[in-house]
């Protein structure tokens, strides 16, 4: 199965025109085809990541947000690893889990050297954002 064909299996009968029109939109998109395969991803998930951020840009109750901001958001959702985007997700008792790996607990909030440095380094590889989606 391509990745074309199972976006296409996940839109089959559905009737959210946004969600068909953005679909439509990702099957544009050769360059990512092999992102739409990976099992974390689907479109429920990409609808929810998408719904989450225009929540941030709700004013009085209406949204103003384009359909190429829409379309840049899912690619961004289908290219980053859910870890990266921190998106959650339920694990089989219904309760929410991060993906990204779980804090150490310290005693005294004392860190060690070496784990200061490995925190300080991640931060200098995700501070650089580029304007069209994603890490530079």
């Amino acid at each position: 199965m391509t990745g074309f064909e199972r976006l296409k299996e996940q839109v089959k009968d559905q009737e959210d025109k946004a969600l068909v029109q953005t679909v439509e939109y990702l099957l544009t998109r050769e360059d990512i085809e092999e992102d739409y395969l990976k099992e974390e991803k689907t479109l429920e998930g990409m609808a929810k990541f998408i719904k989450d951020k225009a929540r941030k840009y709700m004013k009085n109750g209406w949204n103003y947000i384009t359909n190429e901001v829409v379309y840049a958001w899912a690619v961004m959702y289908f290219s980053l690893p859910n870890s990266f985007l921190k998106i959650e997700k339920k694990d089989t008792n219904n309760s929410k889990t991060k993906t990204s790996s779980k804090k150490e607990i310290s005693k005294n909030n004392v860190v060690s050297l070496e784990k200061a440095r490995e925190n300080l380094e991640k931060k200098k590889e995700t501070a650089q954002i580029s304007l069209f989606g994603g890490v530079a």
